[in-house]
């Protein structure tokens, strides 16, 4: 968070310098500590950070946040170069006044890192896109007689295992035990007698050609790969990371957002060669970060404090009898902070029959009623696309 705020402050002060014409030249000479692989004649340091102590509790608990997109990890990978996703607010608002309709089609998009950018931000780094899009409730077949053993899906490169089919909209299906599917064709094959004037509907995800590869640098934003998505690119970028992007086709719970305020003191060093112009220099810059702080307070930086300090002079050349002049510069905020942490997606159906007696009869035979409300084993859950014990499948991610 100190680090984030810092980097706010060094923006703001390159602005400020470059809307002055003797300073303009300057503006690029803002940096955290001293990073010049030159010193330059004039310029100013970030020279040193504190800040009060965050504890991250059920004290900081704001709420729950509701969006159309999440960002979840993908198994075997280590999950750490998206920080964060949001909505594109002017992209949704761009397409309906209530921002309630989302550009992209409900599904998984596999973030996967093929080159990484150089700390410089000159050379970018790239990333594929893979979209594994959902289908919900589709119509497959109304059974007309027990002799039906055969439909096919609207759609074929079905991604494996997440097929899944209910009878009556309510029941699940077992794969080989009820049916079996070709995956790649859309081929459904049911394996008993079906029950005539029964309809069967299919619940799954297929895939589409990569995208990309798109352009991105550590610690900024890219808009353009998913439409709608806002992905927030970290410092910890890593060489063929794989993240999921998971789009629904409403708004749901994604993230528990935890948050409060923060103190941040930083020292500003603002050096010249010219002994005048070190005090016309701070003086430019305490004046010019007192006229924005309401444009600060806007985005949750308020200024508590902001004061002159000592000044100094270093011995740039003996020989020369050259010098740098510099001052410092104290400067105290009070900054808002959040933290989203992301939400599981709850799981939309859910069979109370006990997973044994699925197992060996199945659901196509009539001579074996199952209904929702029938209490099953309180150790086995059947029907529902979920694993218990932590491994999510269809429901986040397969």
């Amino acid at each position: 968070m100190t680090n984030a705020t810092k980097k706010r402050v060094i923006q703001e002060i390159k602005k400020i310098l470059y809307d002055h014409p003797r300073y303009r030249g300057d503006s690029e000479n803002v940096q955290n500590k001293y990073a010049f692989t030159e010193r330059p004649n004039r310029g100013v340091i970030i020279n040193g950070t504190s800040a009060d102590r965050v504890r991250l509790s059920a004290d900081n608990y704001i709420g729950r946040h509701s969006s159309f997109v999440m960002l979840t990890s993908v198994e075997n990978f280590p999950g750490t170069s998206i920080e964060w996703v949001v909505e594109n607010v002017n992209e949704l608002a761009r397409i309906s006044s209530k921002r309630d309709v989302f550009p992209s089609s409900p599904g998984v998009y596999r973030i996967k890192i093929t080159d990484l950018p150089d700390d410089a931000h000159k050379t970018p780094g790239y990333f594929t896109v893979d979209p594994i899009l959902t289908v919900l409730g589709e119509p497959l077949i109304v059974f007309q007689s027990s002799a039906d053993q055969d439909a096919q899906l609207s759609r074929d490169g079905i991604y494996p295992l997440s097929l899944r089919l209910w009878l009556d909209n309510r029941i699940a299906l077992i794969p080989n035990v009820d049916y079996s599917v070709d995956y790649a064709s859309g081929h459904i094959t049911f394996l008993k007698p079906t029950p005539s004037g029964e309809s069967v509907t299919a619940d799954y995800r297929y895939t589409q050609p990569t995208t990309g590869p798109f352009s991105f640098y550590r610690e900024q934003f890219n808009i353009d790969s998913i439409p709608g998505v806002v992905l927030a690119f970290g410092d910890r970028v890593q060489q063929f990371d794989q993240l999921d992007i998971v789009v629904t086709d409403e708004r749901v719970y994604t993230m528990d957002v935890y948050g409060g305020k923060f103190e941040v003191h930083f020292e500003l060093l603002s050096f010249t060669k010219d002994s005048e112009d070190r005090e016309k220099l701070s003086d430019y810059l305490i004046v010019k970060i007192l006229e924005i702080q309401n444009v600060l307070g806007m985005e949750g930086i308020e200024l508590i404090d902001i004061s002159p300090g000592g000044e100094n002079e270093e011995v740039y050349n003996t020989e020369t009898d050259d010098y740098y002049y510099d001052s410092t510069i104290s400067l105290s905020l009070r900054v808002d902070w959040e933290i989203y942490l992301s939400l599981p997606i709850v799981m939309q159906r859910q069979e109370s029959t006990s997973l044994q007696e699925e197992q060996a009869n199945g659901h196509l035979t009539t001579s074996y009623p199952l209904d929702l409300l029938k209490l099953g084993s309180p150790t086995a859950v059947a029907g529902a696309p979920v694993s218990i014990g932590g491994r999510i499948t269809y429901e986040r991610t397969v």
